[in-house]
């Protein structure tokens, strides 16, 4: 049972390094670091948007994070399961007509042998809003 408790430790103790280094990395505009903490095979959801595979990553990378000089401020972690839970504020040069200031997204990090497997990043809104930020009418079933 030591063991076992010793084991989970040391993998969540692994896993707020790699998570660290995200997002020092993403603070620096460092792409290479970023990219190189992902597993070959990882996925990456941005607003609901799959990138699958280094490449598609880096390729978001680039575009996405580096190119709007993607910076966040944490302003809360979590672990639900095997599953942490960055909140931050954003901020960049992307445009941001629509979007709510501060802009609050939720990283959700899922983590494989010290690599990340999935990021899932999504809009944090408030529990009354609207479910669906793109969608401007409801359409009858």
């Amino acid at each position: 049972m030591r063991d076992r408790a010793n084991r989970i430790k040391k993998t969540a103790q692994q896993d707020a390094r790699v998570i660290a280094s995200f997002l020092l990395a993403l603070n620096n505009a460092d792409a290479g670091a970023m990219a190189a903490l992902f597993r070959d095979d990882a996925l990456v959801n941005d607003q609901l948007r799959d990138f699958w595979g280094r490449p598609a990553i880096e390729a978001w990378i680039a575009r996405e994070v580096i190119a709007d000089n993607l910076r966040i401020e944490v302003l809360q972690m979590s672990q639900h399961y095997r599953v942490t839970t960055v909140v931050g504020a954003v901020t960049g040069t992307f445009d941001s007509r629509g979007l709510p200031n501060p802009l609050v997204v939720n990283l959700h990090f899922s983590l494989f042998n010290g690599q990340i497997a999935r990021l899932f990043m999504l809009l944090n809104r408030q529990v009354d809003t609207f479910p669906d930020v793109r969608c401007r009418t409801l359409k009858a079933i």
